[in-house]
């Protein structure tokens, strides 16, 4: 942790300093990252002032060292071993916000293309800035913008018009973690009209310092294109985690993402998603574990323009010991959204008295003839469940257990790819007593 008495912002002024001329780019993409910067400076990193942030620990999150990069190059096999056995997955790997050419799959199918954002900010300036959002002013975008004033890697995923990907793109996103440091990333995902294929997120860590990743990521569904979306989270216990992911649904599309927080000691995961086409669906599941003294918190907004689009959300979180957890979900139907259907649902489990969850499911409608409808529970396990299992021979603590793990299967068994689920079964079984027990149910 930093043990610095500046402040997060006066440190990544420093930082930007010192790195930027390195950066890359020439000219275009010096003015493009000072200008993020200056804005950011401007208006400061978001806290408990601004309405989507309040729940988050700040000074928590401040205490990671935002003027120090990664130093390390890690040795491929120590990395190959934290990948998920994905069989015929096309790998894609950021080490510490940085595309590895050689921890990757160096061939890739008819119409899935990659691009090195790096490299191609050297090679193209001009247009690597076309391809890569710039940032909005408005508190939920602002460590897009830290994430803009230090712009020089990551990945463009391009899948073209009518291309059925059959096995997963794999991104691993690899945090070196064996010093505090902080890495930046961007992701641009691009869905060509009518295709197919699944992404599968995975975020794991390699030591155990105290270091934060940075990700913007933007996703694009072309019209008639379908993209199912898994995200693991397992980093280790003292990592922190920032995401910022804008997506845009056309006409008839239909985006699916699978949110697992079970790692890591922070995450504050942001999602704005809007269907702005006709007829485009998604469905949102989440699951969060926020165990010992780890801290998770989800944003969503959804925003259904497009007529007759389609929302189904189902997030689930659990929060154990000093643990603290937050589900902030808003869904806006906007004028033009006449005939559209969302359902939003937050459940959340206490296991101990000290846990906390804030749940705030949100509508916002400005038409009429549609149907929306949202809920949020906050509770501890069923005495009459726990009694039924004890009067069955099991003890309380293997009772808690077991219950708790079906509170998670539900969400976990949705999940369409079997290594992502089975890793995930595992995290969760892993944070409860009697693992045997359950690991027998699941």
């Amino acid at each position: 942790m930093s043990t610095s008495a500046a402040s997060p912002i006066e440190r990544i002024s420093a930082a930007h300093a010192r790195l930027a001329p390195r950066l890359g780019g020439g000219p275009a993409w010096s003015r493009r990252r000072h200008s993020a910067l200056d804005r950011l400076v401007e208006r400061g990193l978001p806290d408990r002032r601004d309405e989507n942030w309040k729940y988050l620990d700040h000074a928590r999150l401040g205490e990671y060292a935002f003027d120090a990069e990664p130093a390390a190059h890690p040795d491929p096999a120590s990395v190959a071993d934290r990948f998920l056995g994905i069989q015929g997955a096309h790998r894609v790997v950021l080490v510490d916000g940085r595309y590895s050419a050689p921890l990757s799959t160096p061939t890739l199918p008819a119409g899935l293309e990659l691009i090195d954002i790096a490299a191609l900010i050297e090679r193209d300036p001009a247009a690597a800035l076309s391809l890569l959002r710039a940032p909005g002013d408005g508190p939920d975008d602002r460590y897009a913008l830290l994430a803009d004033a230090f712009a020089a890697g990551g990945v463009l995923i391009r899948v073209a018009a009518g291309c059925e990907v059959t096995e997963p793109v794999y991104l691993a996103h690899v945090a070196t973690a064996n010093q505090a440091a902080v890495h930046q990333a961007r992701v641009v995902i691009d869905a060509g009209a009518g295709s197919r294929f699944t992404l599968v997120e995975h975020f794991v860590a390699l030591g155990e310092a105290a270091a934060l990743g940075n990700l913007a990521a933007e996703l694009t569904l072309g019209e008639g294109s379908a993209v199912r979306h898994l995200r693991l989270h397992q980093h280790g216990p003292a990592m922190a985690q920032v995401e910022t992911w804008v997506v845009r649904a056309a006409a008839q599309s239909r985006y699916e993402q699978h949110l697992l927080a079970l790692g890591g000691r922070l995450l504050r995961s942001n999602l704005d998603l809007v269907l702005e086409g006709a007829r485009a669906a998604c469905r949102l599941d989440g699951l969060f574990l926020a165990d010992g003294e780890r801290q998770v918190d989800l944003l969503t907004q959804v925003t259904h323009r497009g007529a007759a689009t389609e929302t189904l959300q189902e997030y689930r979180g659990i929060a154990a010991a000093r643990g603290r957890g937050a589900f902030n979900g808003r869904v806006a139907v906007e004028a033009t959204a006449r005939g559209s259907n969302a359902s939003q649902t937050s459940r959340n489990l206490l296991l101990s008295p000290l846990a906390e969850i804030n749940a705030r499911p949100q509508l916002e409608i400005h038409v009429d003839d549609v149907q929306c409808r949202h809920g949020a529970t906050i509770g501890t396990l069923d005495d009459d469940h726990l009694f039924y299992l004890r009067s069955r021979g099991l003890d309380e603590a293997a009772a808690r257990a077991l219950l708790t793990f079906a509170f998670c299967r539900d969400v976990i068994g949705r999940v369409p790819v079997a290594p992502v689920r089975d890793a995930a079964e595992a995290l969760v079984a892993g944070a409860l007593p009697d693992r045997g027990l359950i690991g027998g149910a699941a």
